[in-house]
Order: structure tokens, then C-alpha cells, then sequence
């Protein structure tokens, strides 16, 4: 195992070498990173498919990953470059959550434990089993009941390991020696080289260390302190006054936002449909969280469940206030890619409000890693939907009718009108 772990690791670091660092500057680095991860989680199938080809949790994160990989190929007449971005950073840190999950056998249920690990993945890990490398090496190396051919390739290694280094050095030292160095070795340039022989040898080290942990190394799970629990007047407190709050922002909604009620003085629909959508669904989010904290951790009594459960409706009118305004704003001035993502967001939020009043009646539905897996699975789908071209469509179908004495009119709405200048 550990001979298929020093192959697969010089591998994986000669192909990130070829394929990323090469290709740093060239136009096809994000088709070629996509290809890399791609091909470094198949190796890791290859070296762990018998701790892996029954775990169905791992498999769905895995078809994300290779989904995003294609991406970067499929997506190139109409190219996002702000969700390329975004995938080139979500790629690695998908890849690690799923290496740490099979290294620690996490099931869905030890959130805790897969995210401490994903930090132990990219601080520690690459780290603790470079021990072991030098151990494979050295046994590699030992001359001992080895073939004549093994030796003499193991001794020609050595000698171009040794050549790399003194070789630029000598030819530093000399104008002349270096001379005829170049003009033996051509256009080969010795710096290159180097520099790229370096990175191998670096990350030949690194890849070694993850894919050695994660057979061999300590990989305990995190346990939550056992009778954790929130006093039930602090949640009473904390809870009643975040509902109270919410009760007076959500009349306010009522009258001016759904039912159209005159704005105060000094204040336009077009400012109120613009501000504060940011904030709302913000807002939502972390209540979200509160509900999660207080719902895992909160003292079991039914005024508690009262609460949680109040809290729950009112995000959701919330979560609609917020829909609603970036509906009034799209509507007037077209859909961007910033307003495209906010609508995909509040509808994941919107899933994730539902699985929490699902949380509520089954106990046994795994929250944080059905919420998690959604969320990597409608961020697929959002790729795969072409942002540029629904952007592109919608505006040209949902341009508003007409603009007279400064408002715009809207095709889908008698019920505001907005300045034309909105923004």
C-alpha cells in the first residue's frame, strides 16, 4: 500500500506541476485545473475504493466535484467568470471536506468532526506523514535484496538529483563553464526547470502526507460534550426578544412592502425595493443558525418549541420581504449576475427553512449535512444553467413596457410605479 501511496503522490504532484503551475498564465489554466482535481480524485479511488464503494455520501460528493470539473469545459460560450472564480476555490475545498470524511469514516451525522478535520486537512495533515515518506523512501533506497536494474535506477536518480543542484550553481560560478552549459543543453532553460522540479519534489511531499493520513494516520472523531444544554430562561430571553423584534419588523412589511401603504415622507418605493435586501436576507440566515443552536442545544420545554417554531414563520415572511424587493428591483432594471445569485440564494434559504420545520417532527434527519449537500448540489446546478445566458433572456423577455414622465412601467406589476434613474 504504502509503494501504491508514493506512485499515486509523485503522480498527482508531477501532474499539478504540468497542469497548474505550467499553465498558470495561459488560457486554458481553469480547464486544466478542472482536469486535475478530476484525475486526483480518481486516484484516490484507486488507492481507497474498498473504504469508499459502499459510502453513497462520499459518491454524491464526489459526482459534485466531477460535475464542477466539467464545467470549466462545458461553460465556454458564455463563460461566468465570477462563478469560474468561485468554482476554482470550491473545487479544492469540496475535494478536501470529501478526503477528510473517508480518512475519518464521518457519516452525516459528524459535522463537527468532518469540519475539524477539513482544517487539520490543509494545516497539519500535509505535514504529519512526511515522517512516513522518508520511511518509504529510505526502503525504497536500501540497496538490500534488490535487483541490479533497481539499483542502477535508484543510483541514476540520485546523480540527476545532485546535477540539478550543482549544475546551475557551477554555472553561476563560471561565465564560461555556464557557456558551454547553455550552449550544450540549448534552449533548455536551466531555471525552468529547476523551478519546476522544485514544485514537484515540494508537493511530492505534501500529496504524500493527505493520501498517507488517510489510511495510517489518526483520524479520531470529535464527540460533543455530553449534556450540553442552553438554560431555559436564557432561551426564553434570548428568543422572546428576537421574536418581539421581528413581530414590529414584520407589521412593518405588512403595511408598506405587501399591502402598498403610503411611504413616509422623503421616501421612494425605488429606494425602499433597493435597500436593505442585503440585510434582510442576512438577517435570515442567522436566524437560521439561531434556530439551529437553540434547537440542538435549548432546554426541551414546549414554550421553547413555541418560540422556535415562531421564529421559523416569521423568517419565512422575511425571507419572502426579501423576494419581493429584489423582484421590484429586477423587474424595473433587468437581472445582473449579483441579482441572479441573490435569487438563487433566498431560494436555497427557503429549502433550508423547510427541512428545518422537517427537523422539528424527525429527529433522525441529518440538518447541517442534508443543508450542506444541497448547497453544493444547487451551486452544480447554477453553473450548469448558464448565468450569462439566463441573465441574457430574462432581460430580453422582462424589459419593462414603456418610461413616461420619469417612471417606468412594469409588465408584471400594477402595483408600483419606479423612477426611471433607480439606480
Amino acid at each position: 500500500m504504502n509503494k501504491k501511496i508514493l506512485i499515486s503522490a509523485l503522480a498527482v504532484a508531477v501532474l499539478f506541476d504540468r497542469l497548474m503551475v505550467a499553465s498558470v498564465f495561459g488560457e486554458h489554466f481553469f480547464i486544466l485545473t478542472g482536469i486535475f482535481w478530476g484525475v486526483f480524485l480518481i486516484i484516490f479511488y484507486y488507492l481507497y475504493w474498498q473504504k469508499l464503494k459502499h459510502n453513497k455520501f462520499l459518491w454524491y460528493i464526489a459526482g459534485c466535484v466531477f460535475a464542477l470539473c466539467g464545467w470549466f469545459t462545458y461553460n465556454t460560450a458564455f463563460e461566468n467568470q465570477a462563478y469560474r472564480a468561485v468554482t476554482f476555490l470550491v473545487i479544492p475545498a469540496v475535494v478536501m471536506a470529501h478526503v477528510q470524511t473517508a480518512a475519518g469514516g464521518f457519516g452525516a451525522y459528524d459535522t463537527g468532526g468532518i469540519a475539524a478535520a477539513w482544517f487539520k486537512g490543509w494545516f497539519i495533515k500535509p505535514f504529519t506523514g512526511l515522517g512516513a515518506l522518508l520511511e518509504s523512501l529510505g526502503a525504497f533506497i536500501s540497496p538490500q535484496n534488490k535487483p541490479i536494474v533497481k539499483r542502477l535506477v535508484i543510483g541514476t536518480l540520485s546523480v540527476l538529483i545532485l546535477l540539478l543542484v550543482l549544475v546551475p550553481l557551477l554555472s553561476g560560478a563560471d561565465m564560461v563553464f555556464g557557456f558551454y552549459i547553455r550552449q550544450t543543453l540549448g534552449s533548455l532553460k536551466i531555471s525552468s526547470f529547476i523551478g519546476h522540479s522544485a514544485v514537484i519534489v515540494i508537493f511530492f511531499g505534501l500529496f504524500y502526507s493527505v493520501l498517507w493520513n488517510v489510511g495510517f494516520g489518526h483520524n479520531e472523531k470529535i464527540n460533543l460534550p455530553e449534556g450540553l444544554t442552553i438554560d431555559r430562561l436564557i432561551c426564553v430571553m434570548v428568543l422572546g426578544s428576537v421574536i418581539l423584534l421581528y413581530v414590529l419588523f414584520c407589521s412593518v412589511q405588512f403595511t408598506y412592502l405587501f399591502a402598498g401603504a403610503g411611504l413616509p415622507d422623503g421616501m421612494t418605493y425605488s429606494a425602499y425595493a433597493r435597500e436593505g435586501f442585503a440585510q434582510t436576507v442576512a438577517v435570515c440566515a442567522i436566524n437560521l443558525l439561531l434556530f439551529g443552536v437553540f434547537f440542538q442545544f435549548g432546554a426541551k420545554y414546549t414554550m421553547i418549541t413555541g418560540f422556535l417554531t415562531g421564529l421559523l414563520v416569521l423568517t419565512g415572511i422575511m425571507l419572502v420581504s426579501g423576494a419581493v424587493r429584489l423582484s421590484l428591483y429586477v423587474d424595473a432594471y433587468g437581472l445582473t449576475w449579483l441579482r441572479l445569485l441573490s435569487a438563487w440564494f433566498i431560494i436555497y434559504l427557503a429549502a433550508v427553512m423547510l427541512l428545518t420545520g422537517v427537523r422539528m417532527v424527525r429527529k433522525k434527519l441529518p440538518l447541517i449535512a442534508v443543508c450542506a449537500m444541497l448547497l453544493l448540489g444547487w451551486y452544480v446546478v447554477l453553473g450548469y444553467a448558464n448565468p450569462d445566458r439566463v441573465i441574457e433572456r430574462y432581460n430580453e423577455e422582462t424589459a419593462p413596457i414603456w418610461c413616461v414622465k420619469g417612471y417606468v412601467f412594469l409588465k408584471n406589476s400594477a402595483m408600483f410605479r419606479l423612477p426611471c434613474k433607480m439606480r
